[in-house]
């Protein structure tokens, strides 16, 4: 299998978000993910040279790429009263047009919104996120961009506010701001939909944990943010991490396709590109013995064996399953398979396994009820039948 190149942001809400995938997988890289953690800019610059193949990316950058690029529909930055802000050390107004200004990166949604509501702007100059707070403390600009922390903490600095780009935004269009998410690249996306489909669910997996115990991921974001109180770091995670975060849904799909077309129509892209996400396959199996599953549905649940000696049950994606049938099935003439959708998938993990591949394991009896479907899966002369279609 592919060892996927994964780059994360440093942000508190991406390591509070991907805290749990980071641990199961190693923060330095294990079979299936090799995890790069850099800032935001460096990211987009990097997906854009192809060095890595899935990454959090401002939006921005992945509707200036996306004949290379396509969005994820999970891990997204995205919201109400969660904008950049524009800050002032010595009073500048924010549409002063030859004011200096710095943003955090040409390939950022900070700068691209800068370019939407302040299109005259002239001295736009650009700077790592971290640095633009001490930029402006030293005077050496008028009016700085600015993301992450610096929305909490700013006054604390001296620093005034002069523009809430958010709230431009959202009164200009009525939707939750998107800013930055999940992009993987086309051609990967294209050739092995699968990985990509698995990632997607471990990455939701990961939130899904993170919000249910949201101070199990502080040392992780201890480790890399630029702001050490633990209150201010949940109260970031809690405003960036979401209902939206977990699934676009349609009201975040709708605010991406605000953005491009405001993009276009700015000149910050060259076309419209839609912003239109990866649709991942996210269906679940299990592969039992036809006598087994009867009796199963006679109490309404299912423990196999793997739940008492390995604390789970085993699942594969839909991409999984012949090769599990060749490791696991050999000298098996016929075997169930069970298509299930979990009512509760908060005990669902997606971790490495057979190959350092990403599986799911289900950390609970399986309820037959879950069972949407069943595919009698039978071993014919030219291979196996009743498999699902891909």
């Amino acid at each position: 299998m592919k060892r996927l190149r994964v780059g994360l942001s440093t942000c508190p809400n991406d390591t509070f978000a991907f805290h749990h995938l980071l641990a199961r997988t190693g923060p330095d890289g294990a079979d299936s993910i090799e995890w790069v953690l850099d800032d935001i800019q460096s990211l987009n610059e990097r997906m854009a040279a192809g060095e890595l193949d899935i990454a959090k990316v401002s939006f921005a950058s992945a509707a200036r790429h996306g004949d290379e690029l396509t969005v994820l529909p999970v891990g997204a930055a995205l919201g109400f009263g969660v904008g950049p802000v524009v800050l002032t050390a010595n009073g500048c107004a924010d549409d002063r047009t030859d004011a200096r200004v710095l943003t955090p990166g040409a390939d950022t949604t900070a700068h691209l919104l800068w370019r939407i509501f302040r299109p005259l702007s002239t001295r736009v100059e650009h700077r790592v996120f971290s640095a633009i707070v001490p930029a402006l403390e030293r005077g050496d600009a008028d009016l700085g961009v600015c993301i992450h922390e610096a929305r909490f903490t700013y006054a604390e600095r001296g620093l005034e506010l002069a523009l809430d780009l958010g709230a431009t935004w959202e009164a200009a269009t009525g939707l939750p701001l998107p800013l930055g998410g999940l992009a993987v690249r086309r051609d990967l996306a294209r050739t092995d939909p699968g990985t990509v489909s698995a990632f997607v669910c471990a990455a939701r997996a990961s939130i899904r944990a993170a919000r249910a115990d949201e101070r199990a991921p502080l040392p992780t974001m201890r480790r890399y943010a630029q702001e050490f109180d633990d209150d201010v770091l949940l109260e970031h995670a809690d405003l960036y991490v979401n209902d939206w975060t977990e699934e676009l849904g349609s009201e975040g799909r709708a605010a991406l396709r605000e953005l491009a077309e405001k993009a276009h129509a700015c000149g910050f892209t060259e076309r419209d590109v839609g912003l239109d996400p990866f649709e991942p396959d996210e269906r679940l199996f299990h592969f039992v013995a036809p006598a087994d599953w009867e009796r199963a549905q006679r109490h309404g649940e299912w423990q196999p064996p793997s739940l008492d000696s390995e604390g789970f049950v085993h699942l594969s994606f839909r991409h999984q399953i012949e090769g599990t049938l060749d490791v696991h099935f050999t000298g098996v003439d016929e075997v169930l398979l069970v298509e299930v959708e979990l009512d509760d998938p908060g005990q669902l993990v997606i971790e490495p396994s057979r190959g350092g591949a990403l599986f799911p394991h289900l950390r609970r009896h399986l309820r037959t009820a879950e069972a949407v479907r069943t595919h009698h899966v039978v071993r014919g002369p030219a291979g196996w039948t009743g498999l699902p279609p891909s």
